[in-house]
């Protein structure tokens, strides 16, 4: 894995102390937008102020364990990478629907059998690899990023109490500016810290403009500085109502941290050619962990941040070490009433500008690994009605909320769990006569490069081959095929022309091309010949060309089966 040019602390690097203090704290405030949604569930619920505070605690505390679960990597549990958790409004139809048939304490219920399906889910990820494609990876990373920034979009517009359009203007454009002149035109120390620069430029605006209505302050103030959180403190319960919608939020929770987990390694790898499905099933077992021992806390269910790994990304810090920080942090929050409260007040405009901020960096993240794979028919139906679908999720979504079928909204989680599921399902049914192995005969004495060409490139859009692995394998072949005509390894049938039988087959990792004959077998040398060689040996030309064409492809294996030949040519994906 090598650390790609615009991160200056990678995965296994140290910052300095002070930096990893501050960058802790950049993404709490990124993180913290997040926060309200715990106070409009309890809304949602029903709850008093001291329960509100007790779900907000709870969340933070579980949030601060989870990233230390998914960064630590034991026994299995954990992906290793930067990759904070956070609570989601997404689960509110599914646990509201729980609610209202079981009571408030199988909500929390619901939550362990959440995180119990996402690690099931887990399990059955590792083994989905001809459907959880590269492309299917880039289409979850680029939903993140569009979702991103339609959230902040709508976060900048939303008018909030006395505060006109043309200040919401004034706080993006200080918010969002401040944060592209320190990521664009700075380098070091201000690059990494351009998000939180901008974040508090846009308090400092919103404070001088008089964003910040009286009535937030008020609850600031009277906010106590500390207080002890009480795990359990509304109740635990199961009911057999939740287990359905609770496998189905689990689902969509694994498909969003799959998302989330391939941005984090296509950040982190500049070399990145596929996402590690064994690092994406111990990233989602940790977040399953989380939510069962959520539950018990009596906090929401979390899944991957999308948001976060992309600041990380953004801002050239992606260290592990950095969770550890982050995670006291979350845990000293969640005893800190007056904290959570700050989060809170800060106006929409600011935390939309850092939104979208964000999600131009994953956005195109996940353009650039969509195209880095041939496409063909198949696959663009699949990724184009996932796509459109992944961003019409609001549309898509509101005649279920119309619907008088309660359950039908707990199939509708998030515009990425929804995009991916439909390209998911898409891909595993256009399986469905998709032959791994494909082959045509060609002349070779009247065949072109252009034949050969053509149907190489077919293959490999249909298996969605890299552009450049398909380019060495149309070179090397028709190497192959002027080295079997120049020198006449092929025998003619009956009079009729030479034959080469081409045969293809891919399995993700790699690309190889068979070329089955009847003549002489093709000598192939791992060593060219010596130079007195070639002046003495007539078959040292011969050999030549075996060591040529060995040199165009990562494996060339040749052998002989009575009266039939055959050439393989492997090309590593």
């Amino acid at each position: 894995m090598r650390k790609p040019e615009n991160i200056l602390y990678g995965t296994g690097d140290k910052p300095p102390l002070q930096i990893l203090l501050v960058l802790a704290l950049q993404q709490m405030s990124f993180l913290g937008v997040y926060l309200v949604i715990s106070p409009l569930f309890a809304r949602e619920l029903g709850l008093d102020p001291p329960q509100s505070l007790q779900l907000v605690s709870a969340t933070l505390l579980a949030s601060g364990l989870g990233v230390l679960l998914q960064t630590a990597k034991i026994s299995g549990i954990g992906s290793g990478y930067f990759c904070p958790l956070q609570a989601t409004s997404s689960t509110f139809a599914g646990l509201i629907l729980v609610k209202t048939h079981s009571g408030l304490s199988a909500v929390f219920g619901m939550v362990g059998v959440v995180g119990l399906a996402q690690m099931a889910f887990a399990w059955l990820f590792q083994r989905l690899r001809g459907v959880l494609t590269v492309q299917v990876a880039g289409l979850a990373v680029l939903l993140i990023g569009l979702g991103l920034g339609y959230y902040g979009i709508k976060l900048v517009l939303e008018a909030d109490a006395g505060l006109e359009l043309q200040q919401q203007g004034l706080l993006c454009a200080l918010t969002l500016g401040t944060m592209i002149v320190f990521n664009v035109w700075s380098s070091g120390f201000l690059r990494l810290f351009s998000a939180f620069l901008g974040l508090l430029a846009g308090f400092i605006g919103s404070y001088a403009l008089g964003a910040i209505p009286d009535s937030d302050w008020a609850v600031f103030h009277d906010a106590p500085l500390f207080y002890l959180p009480r795990p359990m403190n509304i109740g635990w319960s199961l009911d057999h109502h939740a287990i359905l919608p609770a496998i189905i939020t689990g689902l969509f929770l694994a498909l969003h941290g799959f998302g989330a987990l391939v941005a984090a390694q296509r950040f982190n790898d500049a070399d990145w050619k596929r996402p590690d499905l064994q690092l994406v099933k111990q990233g989602i077992l940790a977040e399953g962990l989380t939510n069962v021992c959520n539950s018990f806390l009596n906090g929401l269910p979390l899944t991957s941040s999308g948001g976060a790994v992309s600041l990380a990304a953004s801002t050239g810090c992606t260290s592990r070490y950095l969770a550890y920080w982050l995670a006291a942090l979350m845990a000293g929050i969640a005893f800190m009433p007056k904290a959570i409260v700050f989060w809170q007040i800060l106006p929409l405009p600011v935390m939309g500008s850092a939104l979208i901020f964000l999600a131009s960096f994953t956005a195109l993240s996940g353009l650039q690994v969509i195209a880095s794979r041939l496409l063909d028919n198949r696959k663009t139906l699949a990724l184009g009605i996932g796509l459109i679908l992944g961003v019409s999720y609001e549309p898509v979504l509101r005649p279920f909320h119309q619907a008088s079928a309660e359950a039908l909204k707990t199939l509708l989680f998030s515009g990425v769990s929804l995009g991916v599921f439909v390209a998911v399902v898409l891909s595993a049914l256009f399986q469905i006569r998709n032959h791994t192995r494909e082959q045509r005969t060609f002349d070779a004495q009247h065949s072109s490069l252009d034949e050969v060409i053509v149907f190489l490139e077919q293959q490999g859009r249909i298996w969605g081959a890299r552009p450049e692995i398909v380019r060495r394998a149309e070179h090397a072949t028709w190497q192959a095929f002027e080295i079997l005509t120049e020198h006449g390894l092929l025998d003619r049938q009956d009079g009729d022309s030479d034959k080469i039988r081409l045969q293809t087959i891919f399995n993700e990792y790699t690309f190889t091309v068979i070329l089955g004959y009847s003549g002489k077998v093709l000598p192939l040398m791992t060593h060219p010949p010596s130079h007195e060689e070639m002046l003495n040996d007539e078959g040292a030309v011969l050999q030549m060309a075996g060591y040529l064409l060995h040199r165009l492809a990562d494996q060339v294996r040749a052998r002989h089966d009575g009266e039939r030949c055959e050439l393989r040519l492997i090309f590593n994906d």
